[in-house]
């Protein structure tokens, strides 16, 4: 009788067993081609990420991102965000927001996803209607999908969110954009350093993982213009920007800060209408000429008006009111007078005849 082993079923069976095993088994001595899909060289190919938001020509939001807009409470943030939920939701663009602030329009209804931990349903859906008026809609497009997550646990917001992103990424073909409002919620406190670093690495994966912008609304301390805790200090060191608001005088103004692509803003002033029941954009309040510019201030005005004031026969004052102003990227023609006036006065214009001719003279120091 033959024994077990010699049995030619035996040595299919343990073939068959070895093989597995050495399939399922890790492969040993990779070495650091087991990290290779994260090395980063100047052979591979990475798509450059297409900007979600722009201000003026400069990018403050795209794929893969995370974006912070911080205020003190009552400051304009909700504002600001109905401004880029229409930019989000509309299609070709066409939204009344603020001039210089340009969203990627969604042509293709891909999902736009608000989630709000702060406000109550009636205030949420208040916003809704002044976004959808924005963006010239009379009704919600199935794509714009705004949550109030008040009534949900803490422990529940992660878990409802993914479920929301990955449901509405199917249905709708892709996410355009994903708004927090009130990220700071997500934890138990802003101070927390640890939960903080974890729930903004968890955002960061949300926009890497859907290929959107992901926004995140966050408090400023009282009395000051940093956001709330560890939670804002590690926002600040990943986000792509953060879009801060501050008051002044009753009137909201926006600036931009921690840009990983942009430099310095004209900043934008906003104000609620009573007769439209939305915030508006303001023009700029005119420059006091006895402040003394900065140097930084004055070259950025040389700089625009070289650009703007080309032609040798000069322009009279309308018209070099628009030149600058589109030179500029310039919302309001009160700001394009007002480098007239400081170009005059430290003469890189010269002024003569009802017309503004460049300094070359001037310019040249």
């Amino acid at each position: 009788m033959a024994r077990f082993d010699e049995n030619p079923d035996f040595d299919l069976l343990e073939r068959s067993v070895t093989d597995h095993a050495e399939q399922s088994a890790e492969p040993e001595n990779l070495g650091l081609s087991k990290y290779e899909h994260l090395r980063v060289t100047a052979e591979k190919d990475y798509p450059n990420k297409d900007p979600i938001v722009t201000w003026g020509d400069k990018a403050v939001a795209s794929q893969g991102n995370i974006t912070g807009i911080s205020a003190p409470p009552k400051g304009g943030k909700t504002a600001l965000n109905g401004v880029l939920q229409a930019g989000a939701i509309s299609q070709n663009g066409n939204v009344d927001g603020f001039i210089p602030i340009r969203v990627k329009p969604n042509p293709h209804g891909l999902a736009v996803i608000n989630i709000d931990t702060e406000q109550s349903e009636y205030d949420q859906q208040y916003n809704v209607k002044t976004t959808l008026k924005r963006g010239g809609f009379k009704t919600t497009p199935n794509y714009f999908l705004s949550y109030n997550a008040r009534q949900l646990s803490m422990k529940e917001y992660r878990e409802v969110t993914d479920y929301i992103c990955e449901s509405a990424a199917k249905e709708f073909n892709g996410i355009h954009s994903i708004f927090i409002d009130g990220g700071a919620d997500f934890i138990a406190s802003a101070n927390d350093e640890e939960k903080s670093r974890e729930i903004i690495e968890y955002f960061t994966h949300l926009a890497i993982r859907f290929s959107c912008a992901v926004f995140i609304v966050v408090h400023t301390n009282p009395g000051g213009d940093k956001e709330r805790g560890h939670f804002g200090s590690y926002l600040q060191r990943k986000c792509y920007g953060i879009l801060t608001i501050e008051m002044k005088d009753g009137v909201s103004v926006l600036k931009g800060k921690a840009t990983r692509k942009a430099g310095d803003f004209d900043p934008i002033f906003f104000k609620y209408d009573d007769e439209k029941g939305y915030h508006v954009q303001l023009d700029a309040p005119s420059e006091n000429k006895d402040i003394e510019l900065s140097e930084k201030r004055l070259e950025k005005i040389r700089n625009v008006l070289e650009q703007a004031l080309t032609k040798p026969e000069g322009y009279r004052h309308g018209e070099a009111v628009q030149a600058i102003m589109k030179a500029g990227k310039m919302s309001s023609d009160r700001t394009a007078k007002d480098y007239i006036k400081a170009g005059v006065a430290h003469e890189y214009l010269k002024h003569a005849s009802d017309l503004y001719y460049l300094n070359k003279q001037g310019n040249s120091g």
